[in-house]
């Protein structure tokens, strides 16, 4: 063979090479700039606020104005997809940065970027299944939503089934809480340094929750082959140190997770606040963070509680406040654990297909609100409540205040009996049978001052205009807002320990506990 002949060989492989290249090159852009049929989607994701109204079944904002959210029965019933955050190509680049990539380097059009990248990494709303993370605040239902749904088990009712939603038992989440609580080792798994951020599960446990053999690996891999969402009500999901990035990772193979958090009025969470402060002050004792471990509020734990701040303040290491003096200073942890800024870290973690916030002001029973009105395709479970079927347990919170009189006695030398919540109980039966209040809660007090509670309503104001505009009027705006205030304003007080222990009008009683 010549050289001419050699050279012209190399010139045609040389064509062919170019040419593949330039198909390959050409089904690329055909590839990113591919169309399908889909639902828009914003790239900021934000906490949803109902802005429009519905045909089909209504949400909760606009039937009882109770919700914020932009989910309806007609829109999960679209084919709408959404960008993932594991697509199976190029995967260390998130599917922003590729929509980024596709705009800048094929100069596309944002939506036509979009829906091509959602052609390959997108969600079918239609077949794939969901977790629903109620992630409390405290006090605003979640103990009443975790025994109607184990009682429903349990009896083996079978309309959770029917609306595709499974729950996982103490066998699927094993740990610390057991009874109507297992969902709780999931939240206290879910906590960025475990035991060491206030939870009750060390890493150990937690790692039993993980892995092929785990049994609730198995849980969720058998429900999600079967297409069934998983709920998970846990109150302690509302904590400062949850980690967002290790729920995603701890509910594999699941690929969307919505939040649904319960908006309370501050002025209404005064029962709350009592026993989390009360929980504060047992932090204190231990030195772990305050935002980390604030809401040991079970009262069955409350000897555990006492063990632990008892010692210090009777030692009068440091001074025991009430709950007025806490709350006047320290404010801005109290806010941190309701609900808008729940929503607000959940939202911010860009983790969640939605952060929804449900109104419990809005007369119409939690449970019912929940499964028939906010959950799409609950027709079974929603009938069930309608029918009386309801949750046998309810979290009553109570206070601690007879018990921190007791400690305040005990310190003062009036008593030497040591066992503050037992010397509590007779403190209560004894004060009402001698006549020296009408009742456990006629006690002198001393309450917030006027420029807290100014901003205490304030708050309130802003947050319902924002989130509940159409309740929040229909409830009278500002003015109906003040008066359900004011009427709760005698309750938002604490009791005057120094005042009832300098007047004497309890020395009786303590000599007789002495004896």
């Amino acid at each position: 063979m010549s050289w001419l002949d050699t050279v012209s060989s190399i010139r045609v492989q040389r064509v062919l090479v170019i040419a593949i290249g330039l198909v390959s090159l050409l089904n690329l852009i055909a590839f990113d700039t591919h169309k399908i049929t889909s639902t828009k989607l914003s790239l900021d994701r934000s906490i949803t606020v109902t802005t429009t109204n519905t045909t089909t079944k209504q949400i909760i904002a606009n039937k009882h104005g109770n919700v914020t959210t932009t989910h309806t029965k007609e829109k999960e019933k679209e084919k709408k997809l959404e960008f993932c955050g594991h697509c199976n190509f190029n995967p260390r680049n998130s599917c922003n940065e590729r929509l980024q990539y596709l705009m800048d380097r094929y100069k596309t059009p944002e939506d036509e970027a979009k829906e091509s990248l959602m052609s390959i990494c997108g969600i079918d709303y239609d077949t794939e299944p969901y977790v629903l993370l109620h992630a409390g605040p405290h006090k605003t239902g979640t103990t009443s939503i975790q025994s109607f749904l184990y009682t429903s088990l349990f009896n083996n009712a079978t309309y959770l089934q029917q609306d595709k939603f499974a729950i996982p038992t103490f066998d699927d989440l094993p740990g610390i809480f057991g009874g109507d609580g297992p969902m709780l080792n999931f939240a206290h798994c879910m906590l960025k340094d475990f035991a060491k951020d206030g939870g009750q599960m060390n890493v150990g446990m937690c790692n039993k929750l993980r892995g092929d053999k785990s049994p609730f690996p198995r849980f969720l891999k058998k429900h999600y082959n079967q297409s069934h969402h998983v709920l998970l009500v846990a109150e302690d999901l509302d904590r400062l140190t949850i980690d967002h990035g290790r729920i995603q990772y701890y509910l594999q193979p699941y690929r969307r997770f919505k939040v649904v958090v319960t908006y309370r009025r501050m002025h209404d969470w005064r029962k709350f606040i009592l026993v989390l402060f009360s929980s504060v002050m047992c932090v204190s004792y231990i030195r772990v963070y305050l935002t980390c471990a604030i809401y040991i509020t079970v009262p069955s734990w409350y000897n555990q509680i006492v063990e632990l701040y008892l010692g210090k303040y009777i030692a009068n290491e440091t001074r025991y406040p009430s709950f007025v003096e806490w709350i006047d200073y320290d404010y801005d942890h109290f806010r941190r654990v309701h609900a808008m800024e729940v929503a607000r870290r959940y939202q911010e973690s860009n983790k969640f297909e939605s952060v929804d916030i449900v109104n419990m002001h809005d007369g119409v029973g939690f449970l019912e609100d929940l499964f028939c009105n906010y959950l799409p395709f609950a027709d079974a479970t929603c009938q069930s409540i309608k029918d009386g079927d309801k949750p046998k347990k309810k979290n009553i919170g109570k206070t601690y205040e007879y018990e921190r009189l007791a400690t305040k006695a005990q310190l003062y030398g009036k008593i030497s009996n040591k066992d503050a919540p037992k010397v509590a109980n007779r403190l209560k039966i004894e004060v009402v049978k001698r006549g020296i209040f009408k009742d456990t809660d006629d006690y002198p007090t001393i309450c917030l001052n006027q420029t807290f509670l100014d901003k205490l309503l304030q708050t309130e104001m802003d947050q319902e205009r924002k989130y509940f505009p159409q309740w929040y009027e229909s409830q009278g705006g500002d003015a109906g807002l003040r008066k359900a205030f004011d009427k709760a304003k005698p309750k938002l007080c604490s009791m005057d320990e120094e005042k009832i222990l300098a007047s004497g009008i309890l020395d009786s009683i303590f000599e007789e506990i002495n004896r």
